[in-house]
């Protein structure tokens, strides 16, 4: 029954009786395929075939002098989990149906409704055609997902990289300009015979003197310097007092020695989380007292903001997150997750909120550089 040339729909017909078999065959050929069948008998010819013949469809009788349809349907979802497996009986119960059906089988035929083969066959082949069109959608969406995440990881370097070079320029450059201004003004005060320009040059000094402060505020916000030279805990409880001091907030920080300096990605990633969370507290949260926390535990590093504020509708905030009306929390969201982290916001109207984001402290997703510069 097998033809030698490979072209077409090879079967593998696991069938003890050449009588039965024939009859199948005859069923296949009124399908409008070409069709490559070979028969078995025994587990052993089965289980070479496999590899041999490489059949795209198993057909299997339940009883056989060697093994079962059940057995056979185990050995090819343990050989061949792709290839549709259809049992063909002459008598088995409901109940034996209904568990080979449950344990993966594509469809039951008995031997005495063979009309119902041709149909059955249609069908199994396209589920394989689903099947293959759900993988290769799902390949392209893992692959388009991958690319999209390498975008994301490359942009917030870039944003880090940015952030850094420009908030040294405001130091190095106009901080250091406007501190020169400020001394010559200092200066020109102290001068004889200027009584009618006293007004001017402390008017003129006084802006210079806001002007300093407002450049230091935006180079530490861009970023602090001391993220980079003292690490993730000195920048944290700087820049938690700092907001907190801002609105007269009660502050507690507590934090876990931390032993050795994080990935660089990391400590970048969990202080600008911590940012977002102490800005929505200023802002939004009308707190009397915010408390930030760092604590390892299980490989993962993990920051908790809290504040008893006036709290939020999570579910509400969620869904205009998703739709691009908070940008604050899909920022904070995509930078856990661009790490291995993730991150989880629990918040309960007029009694406060909670911003709990974990971050892997052996990180397995590489920047495109070690080090954000």
């Amino acid at each position: 029954m097998r033809n030698s040339k490979k072209t077409g729909l090879r079967i593998l017909l696991v069938e003890d009786s050449e009588s039965d078999a024939a009859l199948i065959v005859r069923e296949l050929q009124k399908l409008e395929l070409k069709i490559v069948s070979l028969r078995v008998q025994t587990r052993g010819e089965m289980s070479r075939q496999i590899s041999e013949f490489k059949p795209e469809m198993i057909l299997t009788d339940y009883a056989l002098p060697d093994f079962d349809g059940a057995q056979a349907l185990a050995l090819a979802q343990e050989r061949c989990p792709d290839v549709p497996v259809i049992v063909i009986s002459g008598a088995v119960g409901e109940e034996t149906a209904v568990s080979l059906l449950n344990h993966g089988a594509t469809d039951f035929v008995l031997k005495d409704g063979l009309k119902r083969l041709a149909p059955s066959v249609h069908r199994a082949l396209q589920k394989v055609a689903e099947r293959k069109a759900r993988r290769k959608a799902d390949a392209m969406r893992k692959q388009y997902s991958a690319k999209l995440q390498a975008l994301s990881r490359r942009l917030v370097e870039v944003q880090e990289t940015e952030r850094r070079n420009i908030a040294r320029e405001l130091h190095d450059e106009i901080g250091q300009s406007l501190t020169v201004i400020q001394l010559n003004l200092q200066g020109l005060m102290l001068a004889r015979g200027i009584t009618a320009l006293k007004p001017r040059l402390t008017e003129s000094l006084q802006v210079v003197e806001h002007m300093l402060e407002q450049v230091q505020d935006i180079s530490l916000n861009l970023r602090p310097s001391m993220l980079d030279d003292l690490g993730l805990e000195s920048a944290l409880r700087w820049y938690t007092e700092r907001q907190a001091t801002l609105v007269g907030l009660h502050v507690e920080f507590h934090m876990d020695t931390l032993l050795q300096r994080l990935d660089p990605v990391i400590e970048t990633e969990c202080f600008r989380v911590a940012q977002g969370a102490l800005t929505n507290v200023v802002r939004h949260a009308h707190a009397q007292s915010v408390t930030v926390e760092l604590r390892q535990q299980d490989h993962l590093l993990h920051l908790r903001v809290r504040d008893d504020g006036i709290g939020f509708d999570v579910s509400s905030l969620r869904d205009k997150a998703i739709g691009g009306e908070s940008l604050g929390l899909l920022s904070m969201a995509e930078r856990t997750a661009l790490t291995g982290g993730g991150i989880e916001f629990t918040s309960t109207p007029r009694e406060g909120t909670e911003v709990h984001a974990w971050f892997p402290l052996n990180r397995t997703i590489q920047s495109s550089k070690s080090k954000t510069s």
